[in-house]
């Protein structure tokens, strides 16, 4: 039998060279600095963080640049900046908008004997925050932190439909780099769904990224009407017919999104 090697604690000394030292240093940099964000200096950090003033000093300015610290050339001293905040932001506003949205989903999906999947924009993906299902629609199971393409799936097209005309050519260009000889029949299809969910409120997928699958996706937005989440349904072919979704399921998706968009619109 084949003994998992352990990994040595922290206080044995022994080095993980699977670790970015210097993204280390910086994350504990930011973490010396107490709930109260009182300005120190890279003497202080240092003495804090067991660095050298040096090290410190580099650091303390990159994450200036980056808008991680604040630096007061008065006093030479830095307080935690904005974009800290932003980092929390987005967890947390996950996990609200997953709270939120949960119970509208797991309705629908128990309605439908489905699975239905809240997500947002990752890069050119859409990855899932939150899963819910029935026993009936594990055939195909994905879970929270799965990436889906954009340019072939119900919601991906939803999102793709909603936002900005450069943004979404961006992402057709991208998409397009990585389908090589595939694109031109797909971009077609992409595109015809796009138009659809411009007219319509959701987007379908009829077996375009999983060939015995379809579903449907509709947007989530801001105020300002940019798109931030996205919610499917769908299932097997044979029980998510196009006319099923179309006819049945697409009307009560959007019912679930514009709710859960009226309740976390504070939040979005």
């Amino acid at each position: 039998m084949v003994r998992r090697k352990e990994a040595p604690p922290p206080s044995s000394g022994k080095k993980d060279y699977r670790i970015n030292s210097g993204l280390a240093r910086g994350l504990a940099v930011l973490k010396a600095f107490g709930p109260d964000n009182r300005p120190i200096g890279n003497a202080e950090i240092a003495g804090r963080v067991g660095l050298s003033k040096a090290t410190v000093s580099r650091l303390t300015f990159t994450l200036t640049e980056l808008g991680y610290l604040n630096h007061d050339e008065e006093t030479g001293r830095y307080s935690l900046g904005p974009a800290v905040l932003t980092l929390g932001y987005d967890v947390m506003a996950q996990m609200e908008i997953r709270d939120i949205a949960r119970p509208y989903m797991q309705s629908l999906a128990e309605y439908a004997n489905a699975s239905v999947y809240l997500g947002t924009l990752d890069g050119n993906e859409i990855i899932y925050v939150e899963a819910c299902r029935t026993k009936a629609s594990m055939a195909i199971r994905l879970g929270v932190g799965s990436r889906i393409p954009m340019v072939s799936t119900g919601m991906g097209r939803a999102f793709l439909a909603a936002l900005p005309e450069k943004e979404r050519e961006a992402c057709l260009s991208a998409a397009a780099k990585q389908f090589g000889e595939g694109w031109p029949e797909m971009e077609v299809k992409t595109r015809a769904a796009i138009a659809y969910a411009e007219r319509n409120g959701f987007a379908l997928s009829n077996g375009d990224w999983i060939a015995e699958a379809n579903s449907a996706g509709a947007v989530i937005r801001r105020p300002d009407g940019y798109p931030v989440y996205c919610v499917n349904v769908g299932g097997l072919r044979s029980l998510f017919t196009t006319e099923r979704l179309e006819q049945e399921l697409a009307p009560r998706l959007l019912e679930v999104t514009q709710k859960i968009e009226h309740i976390a619109r504070g939040m979005l």
